[in-house]
């Protein structure tokens, strides 16, 4: 009997000891979180599926949980709740709506985990990192090139992002600020969402508002969309007009459009991958190194920190220079 009790205890110890030892191998693996607005772009899949390819690749000591809002902010709030509970150290989040998450963001920030924003950034909420472009000089630069190829006057449709983050804010405005004092005026004006289909419909009934010699440009926010403007225009009729249409992202396939002549323009705007998780792992293990090499740093008195990746205009002059470094799909760059 007594050597049946001593096995028990035996078992027992062991049991405790394994349980000991996973926990304290989950407390030595980095935990990320990376909350996803949405999966509707090229752009938004591309900085998904890179920074979880490089996460699987090189960093061993990680695991990084992904989740994706579909476009709903309640879901990107339910979302963070989730990661949070699953024990993240770091969370990277692109956010659908930034108003809508502030409160949960800053409830990780008291929980003591870094908040690393991806191209989006939260106002009013000092993130432990904010990693991407900047929205405005990249608006204000298209504004420029619309007023020096239209010698300074002309009608502009501009096709807008979502109103709720701040990439489709600052590229209204520095487009807005780059035309004043000219002779360029915005004819027609609608968020479209960032999506193909709904820029599409919105340019089909400009169309018919204005007619042959009417519109001198289009300005959208981002490619998808200014593909559903081109797809209008040539379905009309009205692609000898010599409408300029001028996208943001840099996607492979507008680089292409760029180089054909359809696009006047696209501007490169990275996908923060993997800058995203490579920034997330440097903040948990402390490794600025790290942090220092993935573009212009600025650090704010309040501790909080910006990473600036540079972004370039794409014209036909230099599109050759940009094919397949960009991202989504393009048949020539397989």
């Amino acid at each position: 009997m007594n050597s049946i009790k001593t096995i028990g205890a035996t078992l027992a110890l062991l049991l405790a000891t394994t349980a000991f030892a996973g926990s304290a191998l989950a407390a030595d693996k980095v935990v990320i979180g990376f909350s996803q607005a949405a999966s509707n772009s090229a752009h938004r899949n591309t900085m998904t599926e890179r920074n979880k390819a490089y996460a699987a690749e090189n960093l061993k000591d990680t695991t990084l949980i992904v989740t994706n809002a579909e476009g709903k902010s309640a879901k990107q709030i339910t979302d963070i709740e989730s990661l949070e509970v699953q024990g993240i150290q770091a969370l990277m989040i692109s956010p659908q709506d930034s108003a809508a998450v502030t409160p949960i963001i800053k409830d990780a920030l008291k929980q003591g985990i870094k908040v690393v924003t991806l191209e989006r950034s939260i106002d009013g909420v000092p993130v432990t990192l904010h990693i991407g472009p900047h929205n405005k000089p990249i608006g204000a630069l298209a504004g420029q090139y619309v007023v020096k190829a239209l010698g300074g006057k002309g009608n502009v449709v501009e096709i807008k992002g979502d109103p709720a983050v701040a990439p489709a804010v600052e590229r209204s405005e520095g487009f807005h600020e780059a035309i004043a004092g000219s002779a360029i005026k915005i004819i027609a004006e609608q968020h479209a969402d960032w999506d193909e289909e709904k820029a599409l419909k919105f340019m089909e009934d400009t169309l018919q508002r204005f007619g042959p010699g009417e519109i001198q440009a289009v300005y959208a926010h981002n490619d998808n969309m200014a593909f559903g403007a081109l797809k209008a225009i040539k379905a009309a009729g009205r692609d000898k007009e010599g409408i300029l249409i001028i996208g943001i992202d840099g996607e492979n396939r507008a680089i292409r459009a760029v180089a054909k002549g359809d696009f006047a323009a696209t501007f490169t705007y990275s996908t923060v991958a993997p800058e995203g998780v490579i920034a997330a792992h440097a903040l948990v293990t402390g490794d600025t190194a790290a942090l220092d090499k993935l573009g212009k740093m600025t650090k704010h008195p309040d501790g909080t920190m910006e990473i600036e990746i540079p972004s370039n205009m794409v014209t036909k002059d230099n599109a050759t220079q940009f094919f397949c470094k960009g991202f989504g799909d393009d048949p020539e760059c397989k």
